[in-house]
Order: C-alpha cells, then structure tokens, then sequence
C-alpha cells in the first residue's frame, strides 16, 4: 500500500527528470510552481523559474555547455530550457542591441574588462 501511492501519484502528475543538468536524481515538478508578490507587484519566483536572476546567471555562465549538451535532443529537459531561454532572450532584448551584444559577448566566454 506504501509503495503504490507513489504510483497513483505519479499517473495523475509524471516527474519530470533532468537530463544531465544535475547529477542527483532528483525530480522538480515545474506544476507546482506558485509565485508570490511583493509590495510593488513584482513576483517572487519559487523554485524554479526563469525569472529568478540566479538561474538566468546560471544558464549563461554555463550556456556553451547546455547548449552542446541539448543538441538533437528533443526530448530532454535541457533542450526546452534553452529553447524558452533564448525565446525570452529574444523578446527582452530586441529593443536593445547594445545588451543583446554584451550577453553575445557572455556567451562566447569573454571577460567583464575586455567587454567594456
């Protein structure tokens, strides 16, 4: 009976599984996010979330690597994390070429002193 709530559970919710960004095997169930605001009516992600600055600053130190690693596999988490990463890459930094070079220039792996 112990055992077999774990089943029920997971035919109504399937885990999602990370391919290769973790090396613990884990399980985040990106459903169960829920955001909470501040004051100003900003959100305040919880768990995981693109809009949360250090998994941004995370995903572009390591972007080279990610990339390589999701390559051809579209079944994988990676894969669809990178592609909504670009897509808001894309969308939030259209109307500014000057950022969209510097974050260019992140990815390729130069340093702060040389971009400037």
């Amino acid at each position: 009976m112990r055992k077999d709530q774990y089943i029920i559970k997971n035919a109504y919710r399937a885990p999602i599984v990370l391919n290769k960004l973790t090396r613990s095997d884990s399980y985040i169930h990106l459903d169960d996010l829920t955001h909470s605001f501040d004051d100003s009516g900003y959100p305040i992600p919880e768990g995981f979330s693109l809009m949360d600055p250090a998994i941004c600053s995370a995903i572009l130190c390591n972007y080279s690597k990610l990339k390589q690693d999701s390559w051809d596999r579209f079944t994988g988490d990676t894969w669809y994390l990178m592609y909504d990463f670009e897509n808001l890459c894309d969308k939030a930094l259209r109307k500014y070429p000057v950022y969209q070079c510097i974050l260019e220039c992140k990815i390729d792996g130069m340093q702060n002193t040389d971009i400037q």
